[in-house]
């Protein structure tokens, strides 16, 4: 209540990039308030938890990338009682991002809109980021990294750039999401298409095994994240090719360019993020648990992303499939009591 009466409407009152680097900049900081936050917002009721690929998460609510681009703030969210985040989305090389403006609040809509375009300081800052935070994170709370592609990189050589990350981050992270679906770099999306998508899932999956067997160990968890803004022929297509290199799993939803049905007027470019994005993204959840039902091969893993703003919403990614769920514009309208209010 305190977040929303006093805290929001003061950094509300900044443009939105301005005011998430002021707040992650306190947070990564003042870690010596961190078992204060543990005290105060971290429930230990009504948490179940589940283990994927012999990485153990606490519960099933975690932050979604783009939150942390930059893993400054993994312990914070691991003392509010998360059980995992993932970074990102991290590129091989470090890279400034899509001009400014370009993160958006509609208010009246609960939603985000951005186009930040994978602005981040490159896989191997990134690495020691989160090696560093690891050495201090209790039991349970796992640290998932979201990859993509530089700007620079063709279409037709981006698998590099994934199997690049793949090798930089193997250590650091306890799993990877692949990004092909923010609609914030150019041509990205195109990775969806069948012919790109086969090799580069072969691609990636291959690297993991080789990967795993140089280092002597098991092969780490690969999600797909998907788009919200895809035919059912085109996520049947894609759920095929990825339970063919047998992904652990996939996650629905990144945003959507769609603008249907808000309250505010807007004319910016870029992904919508927040309640406007629920319904799409329950849809296809369902669409894929339908798919895992009727698959004697691999079934996978879900991760349901998009519109997550109280306990409803939370279990409803659950009843259509989600085996994690995560939190990005709800967490930046509801605070740290939203985990709270999801398990109480």
């Amino acid at each position: 209540m305190i977040y929303k009466l006093f805290i929001r409407p003061v950094f509300f009152l900044f443009n939105p990039e301005l005011a998430h680097d002021i707040i992650f900049f306190i947070i990564s900081k003042f870690t010596f308030i961190y078992p204060l936050f543990r005290l105060i917002f971290s429930p230990k009721e009504n948490w179940e938890e589940i283990e994927i690929n012999g990485v153990k998460f606490r519960n099933r609510l975690g932050i979604a990338a783009g939150l942390d681009k930059e893993a400054v703030a993994i312990r914070f969210f691991d003392a509010v009682g998360f059980s995992h985040i993932e970074i990102g989305t991290v590129t091989p090389l470090p890279q400034p991002g899509n001009d400014k403006p370009r993160l958006f609040r509609l208010k009246k809509d609960k939603a985000l809109i951005n186009r930040m375009g994978f602005n981040n300081s490159g896989a191997d800052a990134i690495n020691q980021n989160i090696l560093k935070a690891k050495k201090h994170l209790k039991k349970g709370f796992a640290v998932g990294v979201n990859i993509g592609k530089n700007k620079a990189t063709p279409l037709e050589t981006a698998y590099s750039d994934y199997e690049i990350c793949l090798g930089k981050l193997y250590d650091a992270a306890d799993y990877f999401t692949v990004n092909i679906s923010s609609p914030n770099t150019e041509g990205l999306r195109e990775l969806q298409g069948e012919n790109y998508l086969d090799e580069l899932l072969g691609k990636i999956s291959e690297k993991n095994k080789s990967l795993a067997a140089e280092k002597n160990i098991r092969q780490k968890s690969i999600f797909l994240k998907i788009a919200p803004d895809l035919t059912p022929e085109e996520i049947e297509m894609i759920y095929i090719l990825a339970s063919k290199h047998e992904l652990t799993g996939i996650a629905a939803t990144n945003t959507t360019i769609t603008r249907n049905n808000l309250i505010e007027n807007t004319e910016e470019s870029g992904g919508l993020s927040g309640k406007p994005l629920k319904g799409m993204s329950d849809n296809i959840l369902k669409q894929l648990k339908e798919l895992n039902d009727g698959n004697t091969f691999h079934k996978m893993y879900l991760i349901g992303s998009g519109g997550v703003f109280t306990k409803t919403d939370y279990r409803d990614k659950l009843i259509c499939g989600a085996d994690l769920v995560q939190v990005y514009t709800g967490y930046i309208y509801e605070g740290n009591r939203i985990i709270k209010n999801i398990f109480k």
